[in-house]
């Protein structure tokens, strides 16, 4: 049931891209291979658009849920009577090396489905990705969540994990993620395919899928990758825009542009890229017009919701400076510490033209702990392959103002230096859509250089010690799903080798009722949970304050009444604070929780490396009614 969801899905996806690009006329110009891979790139972005639609109407039975990909799915007509461009001649032999390349990329599918198959353990993915379309699903609409950075956010991709979720469980949503993790890489094949032969193309396209930032995210919720198809999508169309001089272009250029805002707050960073490379022509105005107008339509509905709930499109991002609906959203305090937690935290460098320069080589090499590039870095191919990118430069410098790809590498820069100048967070995973749009432009140059001057094989050579490398993190990550599938244990158990206090969440699952509401600081036990829940964070959710500064049982009290909150999930250990997530101490001083169930529990350091796992003690109280309270409090 859950292969059928996936399917249906996709078929769905291709359906509506497949109208979108006739309705567009861009269709024809399209060969097959590309129709299917634009098709589904759009589609996916019209079924996340159109599922907003329903799940703000309340519209979230299954029958509902699957109305909205039978629709695409009946737009596959348009697939089956479009023309097609002739596909791209390759009189290169196949080969040994082309045979290898296919055997390796059946082994990372292969390692990608075994992940697929297995339960969720991802710590962003439980606490937001997949926790709020499951929220949306218990409460039966989609809901404004007003925490910074991950419940107020552009939520598209995760529209379509809410029907893969609804329609076939938990399978069909970690396979559905699986899937648009694979045609992300079959898009960037059909755009290699454009400039390259059949082995160069998925030897790049190898490259990409074991590039360790993909292997962390293309089979979670995290939307990176997915952003990635729609980054690619408007890149793409940028670039026909200018060859061609058609309008045409410019609005699938903005659907693709407009469909990564409304995936992520830094999708208008990359719109603005994708803007300013469109102005570089003579019809700059129209094209400007139509690009704004077709992004707007495609991802400003978030951003309107966002508006609509709390007063501010780019919550809490304007706080102070436009009213607030509801007071209790947000507070100065918790502005001040978002905005010095990504000041000291997120930011290890700072932002200067050296550091610009400077920042893809040290976060390839090494790098400050923030930018994660190690665990989810690029991998060495762009830099070992910087000989042959500059070796291009020089020798074709006198084409490279007409050369196809000049508009995409434009586009895949300025995203970049607009990431780096105004970008929240160094975290290098961030710029992960705008990555295929380099690797494209690097594995091309690289082997026009490569062909001309008589070194293939030493290019050759940088894809095998590129591809060694990064299957080796492939066999790291994948090692524990695969353990988990060949050893037969069930969901529980994965989750309890993986998963930081799980042990607490099968009782609360067996005990708690809808009627229930329980408060946890553990973001990652959200999605596990099958009872209404409510997550509170330190500086990102003012409702319940539990800044380290907080030290007021009463006030915390009140703070968990107000949203709801019946029961909480704390961890006992042996330190005597009570700020924080600790004021429950002062509350149960106060005789206001009654001790349900105590837990031995496992904390983890590392799920992909199994380290760090020490015991702790976890304690589910409920809370008592106001007469727990002193008298005139």
């Amino acid at each position: 049931m859950s292969g059928l969801v996936v399917v249906f899905l996709a078929l769905g996806c291709i359906g509506f891209g497949m109208t979108a690009l006739r309705l567009t006329g861009t269709a024809a110009a399209l060969t097959r291979v590309e129709q299917l891979t634009w098709g589904f790139g759009l589609g996916m972005g019209v079924l996340g658009w159109l599922l907003f639609f329903t799940g703000i109407a309340g519209w979230l039975s299954p029958i509902q849920l699957a109305a909205v990909p039978a629709a695409g799915v009946a737009g596959l007509l348009a697939f089956r009577g479009a023309a097609a461009a002739p596909p791209r001649p390759d009189t290169t032999p196949f080969g040994l090396w082309g045979r290898l390349l296919l055997g390796l990329l059946a082994v990372v599918l292969s390692a990608s489905l075994i992940q697929g198959l297995a339960p969720p353990a991802d710590g962003d993915s439980m606490a937001y990705h997949f926790a709020l379309p499951k929220q949306f699903l218990i409460e039966g609409a989609v809901q404004f969540v007003p925490r910074a950075m991950d419940g107020a956010i552009p939520l598209l991709p995760h529209m379509t994990y809410m029907a893969a979720l609804g329609l076939g469980g938990e399978t069909a949503l970690t396979l559905w993620t699986m899937t648009t993790g694979w045609m992300a890489a079959a898009l960037l094949f059909s755009l290699c395919r454009r400039h390259l032969d059949r082995r160069w193309a998925l030897a790049a396209t190898l490259v990409f899928l074991t590039t360790p930032a993909v292997v962390f995210g293309a089979a979670s919720g995290q939307v990176e990758v997915r952003n990635a198809i729609f980054a690619m999508l408007g890149a793409a169309a940028v670039a026909e825009a200018l060859r061609s001089g058609q309008v045409r272009w410019a609005v699938v250029a903005g659907l693709g542009a407009g469909f990564f805002m409304g995936g992520k707050l830094l999708g208008l960073q990359f719109a603005l890229a994708c803007g300013l490379t469109l102005m570089a022509q003579r019809r700059w105005f129209i094209h400007g017009l139509v690009f704004s107008v077709a992004a707007l339509a495609a991802g400003g509905q978030w951003y309107a919701w966002n508006w609509l709930n709390s007063g501010d499109p780019f919550f809490p991002v304007l706080y102070g400076i436009v009213p607030y609906r509801d007071p209790t959203f947000w507070n100065a305090r918790h502005h001040d510490d978002l905005a010095d937690m990504l000041r000291e935290v997120e930011r290890a460098v700072p932002i200067s033209l050296t550091w610009l320069l400077s920042y893809p080589f040290v976060a390839t090499l090494a790098g400050k702990p923030i930018f994660e590039s190690g665990r989810t870095g690029f991998g060495p191919f762009a830099l070992l392959a910087l000989p042959f990118v500059l070796g291009a430069l020089w020798r074709f410098r006198h084409r490279l103002r007409t050369s196809p790809l000049a508009p995409v590498a434009a586009v895949a820069l300025l995203a970049y230096v607009i990431w780096f100048v105004m970008g929240s967070s160094q975290r290098l995973r961030h710029i992960l859509p705008a990555y295929p749009l380099l690797l494209l432009c690097v594995a091309v140059a690289a082997e026009r250089w490569a062909a001309a001057s008589g070194t293939l094989r030493p290019l050759a050579g940088v894809v095998a010690v590129t591809l060694l490398v990064q299957l080796g993190g492939v066999a790291v990550f994948t090692a524990g799903f695969a353990r988990s599938l060949l050893s037969g244990e069930t969901r529980d158990q994965f989750l309890l080798r993986n998963v930081s206090v799980y042990g607490a969440v099968p009782w609360i699952n067996g005990h708690l009722t809808r009627a229930d509401r329980i408060f946890v600081p553990q973001r990652w036990l959200v999605y596990t949970l099958n009872v209404p829940s409510y997550y509170g964070h330190f500086i990102q959710d003012a409702r319940v304050d539990v800044t380290p500064e907080a030290d007021d049982p009463l006030v915390y009290y009140r703070d968990l009444r107000r949203v709801g909150a019946t029961h909480l999930l704390a961890l006992d250990g042996d330190e005597p604070e009570r700020s924080g997530i600790h004021q429950w101490r002062g509350l149960r001083e106060l005789g206001c929780l009654e001790t349900l169930k105590t837990f031995d529990v496992k904390v983890f350091g590392s799920r992909t490396l199994g380290l760090g796992a020490n015991s702790a003690r976890a304690v589910v109280f409920r809370l008592r009614g106001p007469e727990c309270l002193p008298p005139g409090r």
